[in-house]
């Protein structure tokens, strides 16, 4: 009986412990599982002061895994706390990899709106506005699921952060099962009273809409 409490503490540790990496861990696509289940609950991930507040159950929950799942090894395995914070420091940088591979074989055959996702956390764009003239170079990281080619609109939004602004879309054409990096630069024209700004951005805001399927 007691060697039956034992194991079952051990997979009951072990699972909670798995999940927690996985729930805290990014995806391919820079969010997290938790971020999922809160939206799923109606509420947000993120706080107003910017705080990514889904996680915090996730990194309770694991530090607590891990104690209990220390514990429950200690017999057998002395070094059990330090093992298992390797272990899963493993885990959680194979989950980017594993949920992108994941995505690749499982919307291949999701509709053409669908097909091409936008990678904001890998992107960046720098932007400059002089008097009434504005420009914006970016790095861009576009993932193509589809087994066709596609032709793609993509312009960028400084809506939250400078008003006013309007910047000319771009056309582009992705590969069939395609990770794309696309360098860029966009040109645009400030409506507002002549003036100069610049700045750098990650994770910007761009509008990605798929146009047509390229023959």
């Amino acid at each position: 009986m007691c060697a039956v409490t034992i194991l079952s503490h051990k997979i009951i540790s072990s699972v909670l412990l798995l999940f927690s990496v996985m729930s805290i861990a990014p995806l391919y696509n820079g969010r997290t599982v938790s971020d999922y289940i809160f939206e799923s609950l109606g509420f947000s991930s993120w706080s107003e002061d910017g705080a990514h507040i889904s996680v915090i159950p996730g990194v309770v929950l694991y530090f607590a895994a891990l104690i209990w799942c220390a514990a429950a090894f200690r017999r057998t395995l002395p070094a059990a706390g330090l093992f298992l914070i390797f272990l899963s420091m493993g885990a959680a940088s194979g989950i980017s990899p594993a949920t992108e591979y994941a995505a690749f074989s499982l919307k291949q055959f999701a509709p053409e709106k669908e097909s091409v996702e936008y990678l904001k956390h890998r992107s960046e764009c720098s932007h400059l506005i002089e008097r009434k003239r504005a420009g914006m170079s970016c790095t861009l990281y576009i993932n193509h699921y589809g087994k066709g080619e596609q032709t793609i609109s993509v312009k960028p939004d400084l809506s939250e952060n400078i008003k006013d602004v309007t910047f000319k879309s771009k056309t582009f054409t992705v590969k069939p099962r395609s990770k794309t990096i696309i360098k860029t630069r966009f040109t645009g024209f400030y409506k507002g009273t002549a003036a100069s700004d610049s700045g750098w951005s990650s994770e910007p805001e761009l509008k990605v809409a798929i146009l047509y399927t390229a023959e």
